[in-house]
C-alpha cells in the first residue's frame, strides 16, 4: 500500500468563474495538478454559435491568461494542469496557448497536449442514416425530431486518453468535452498506475473530482 500522496485542486468549476482562484490556489500550499472546469451543457452551444462566426473561436479565453499567471509553477514546480478549455475548438486553443509560451519564452519548456474527438457535430448525420437514433432520455423520442434545432453534440471523453497524455510528458493537457471529474482522476490513474477495472478506486476519484470540479471554492 502506497503512502505517496497527490494533490489536485480545483481551480475553476465554470467558464467566468474568479479569474484569480487559480493562481491563489497554486500560492496557497503545495499542489501536483491544477484542473480547470469550464464547460456546461449549455456552454457547449454558445461556444458552437462562436466558432460558426468565427473558426478561430469556440474555446473558452479565460484559459490564456490563467495558465499564464501559474507559469512560474508550471515550468519551476513541475505543476501540470488539465483543462476542458478547448470547447468545440481545441486546435485553437492549444494554438493561442503555444503563443502564449512564446512569448513568455517558455515553449520549449512546456508541452501542451490536445485532446479531440468529442465533438460528434460534423458526423451526426452520418450516424443518423447509419441506423443510431440517439433517442431521448426521458421522452424516448428520436435525434432526428430535433434535428433542425440541434446546435451542438458531443460525447464525454473519460479519463483513460487524459492519462496518457500525462504518460507522455504533457504539462498542460485541452479536452474538449470530457467528463468534469475526468480532469481530477486522470492524474490519479497516471501516477498510480490504475487500470480501468479498479472501479473502486475510480469511483472514490470520480466523487472526489465532482466536489473539487465546482471550483476553487470547494477545493
Amino acid at each position: 500500500m502506497t503512502t505517496r500522496v497527490v494533490r489536485v485542486g480545483g481551480g475553476s468549476g465554470m467558464w467566468g468563474d474568479d479569474l484569480d482562484a487559480p493562481r491563489r490556489l497554486v500560492e496557497g500550499g503545495p499542489l501536483d495538478y491544477l484542473m480547470l472546469d469550464f464547460l456546461a451543457e449549455v456552454t457547449m452551444s454558445v461556444l458552437q454559435r462562436q466558432k460558426d462566426k468565427d473558426p478561430q473561436h469556440g474555446w473558452a479565453g479565460d484559459v490564456v491568461g490563467i495558465l499564464e499567471s501559474v507559469l512560474p509553477a508550471i515550468r519551476d514546480r513541475h505543476l501540470r494542469v488539465l483543462a476542458n478549455a478547448g470547447g468545440v475548438n481545441p486546435p485553437a486553443c492549444g494554438a493561442a496557448l503555444r503563443a502564449m509560451l512564446e512569448r513568455a519564452g517558455a515553449a520549449g519548456q512546456v508541452r501542451v497536449a490536445l485532446l479531440t474527438g468529442d465533438d460528434l457535430l460534423p458526423r451526426i448525420d452520418g450516424l443518423v442514416a447509419a441506423g443510431h437514433e440517439f433517442r431521448h432520455m426521458e421522452t424516448g423520442e428520436p435525434l432526428a425530431s430535433v434535428r433542425d434545432r440541434l446546435v451542438s453534440a458531443n460525447a464525454y471523453i473519460g479519463s483513460a486518453p487524459l492519462a496518457q497524455a500525462l504518460a507522455q510528458g504533457a504539462h498542460i493537457v485541452i479536452t474538449g468535452r470530457c467528463h468534469d471529474a475526468a480532469l481530477a482522476s486522470a492524474p490519479f490513474r497516471h501516477e498510480f498506475g490504475w487500470a480501468s477495472t479498479d472501479y473502486d478506486r475510480l469511483a472514490a476519484a470520480t466523487i472526489a473530482g465532482h466536489v473539487i470540479e465546482c471550483g476553487a471554492q470547494a477545493t
